[in-house]
């Protein structure tokens, strides 16, 4: 049995991620329910997973959150599954029987994490709170008035508040009004409009650069002083193209020519987007630079195996360019109508339909767990499961490696 996990961020109040929920689900996309041997079976499963995996590659060092159903509670947990990083979610419609309590209890004394998941506050569940070190509130489908008044019940100092389910940038306002602590939810990938005045710095001469490099002709002269005479860019790439993973070769890169050369101009639309994206400049733009390169390399990967006619770079820029809007905080219309790119890619990043809007489609809902719609997607394409979930966790590790690399720059 193969179980597939996909992991979901948390941010905390300076919108740093924090720890990750790990979705997992069957290659059917099914969940195995909650009778006692499928819980056991995907406790089993869970755990090889992540001893397999490794929980340092999956979680960066931070905490996960696994849901729990009352079943799984109540059994007698291995040592490996209560380490230090793990969040024991219980789920909601789980009540605060003997039994629970009891495992509650253990569970505890054993030092580790509970939160409770969708909660919300019944003669039935309150038992649950004396035990809770996170409670997790729908921030959909509740209405401030009641949870506000969950906040007035509940009174313990220690427990922290997340907001989930938070989609957009003002329910993030919202939520950190209403003294949450902790935030989950794709809030990063669907921004808010902002005024033009407000957009943060993206120097006009970066479009040009990626106006030139995007045209058929690229004039590689033309390039390689548009990029140095910007002091800070020129850096940054130079240091970025003497990593090792983005460039193997004997000699050091010391000229931007140069490294237009080397690196070939292919390679260069690729990168630039993120040579061009202040990491240290935009909150949440870590996770959002991971994201974008684990799109492009999954994408990358599975256009290079099933469509061989179309140029895999295509694939690559997609996904690199899918969450440049959020990245900028710039309408992705703005952005695209000053960038020569091609048409099939442009329809895709603004969700108009064709091949390449079903296949980030597909990657995006990989990304939530949803993998029955992901595998329905990809059999449009005669897409292998197999292959599709194996290119999707190469890409998690290659995606890992890669931000490592990138983000150990000095921002010039």
């Amino acid at each position: 049995m193969t179980v597939y996990v996909a992991r979901q961020p948390i941010f905390n109040r300076e919108e740093q991620v924090v720890a990750y929920e790990l979705l997992y689900r069957n290659e059917t996309g099914q969940h195995p329910g909650k009778l006692l041997n499928a819980d056991q079976a995907t406790i089993e499963v869970l755990a090889a997973s992540l001893l397999n995996i490794g929980i340092e590659k999956i979680s960066q060092g931070k905490h996960v959150f696994i849901n729990f159903t009352q079943n799984l509670l109540v059994q007698d947990l291995p040592d490996f599954l209560t380490m230090k990083q793990l969040v024991i979610e219980i789920l909601e419609d789980v009540e605060a029987t003997a039994d629970v309590v009891t495992a509650c209890k253990k569970l505890k004394k054993k030092g580790c994490t509970i939160a409770l998941d969708d909660f919300f506050l019944s003669d039935k569940n309150k038992e649950l709170v004396k035990y809770a070190d996170i409670i997790k509130i729908d921030f959909l489908h509740t209405s401030k008035a009641e949870r506000r008044k969950m906040k007035s019940k509940i009174t313990d100092k220690h427990i922290k508040w997340l907001a989930e389910k938070v989609e957009t940038r003002e329910q993030l306002s919202e939520a950190l009004e209403e003294g949450f602590d902790l935030f989950q939810g794709f809030f990063f990938a669907k921004p808010a409009l902002v005024r033009a005045e407000s957009i943060p710095q993206f120097s006009q001469n970066y479009f040009f650069i990626l106006k030139e490099v995007m045209r058929d002709c690229p004039d590689i002269q033309k390039t390689a002083q548009l990029i140095e005479a910007d002091l800070s860019l020129s850096y940054k790439l130079l240091k970025l193209l003497n990593k090792a993973i983005f460039i193997r070769r004997e000699r050091e890169v010391k000229t931007i020519h140069q490294a237009i050369m080397l690196i070939g101009l292919k390679e260069l639309k690729k990168w630039l987007f993120f040579i061009i994206a202040d990491v240290s400049n935009s909150k949440c733009s870590e996770e959002i630079i991971r994201t974008s390169f684990i799109r492009a390399k999954t994408l990358e990967q599975l256009g290079t195996a099933y469509f061989p006619d179309e140029p895999s770079s295509q694939f690559f820029l997609l996904g690199m360019f899918s969450m440049i809007d959020v990245l900028i905080n710039e309408p992705m219309e703005m952005i695209l109508a000053d960038l020569p790119i091609a048409k099939n890619v442009k329809q895709a990043l603004l969700q108009e339909g064709g091949i390449l809007s079903s296949m980030l489609q597909l990657v995006t809902k990989i990304e939530i767990g949803e993998w029955a719609e992901a595998i329905m997607i990809g059999s449009q394409f005669q897409i292998d499961r197999q292959i599709l979930f194996a290119s999707y966790q190469e890409a998690l590790k290659w995606g890992d490696i890669a931000l490592k690399e990138a983000t150990g720059l000095e921002v010039g």
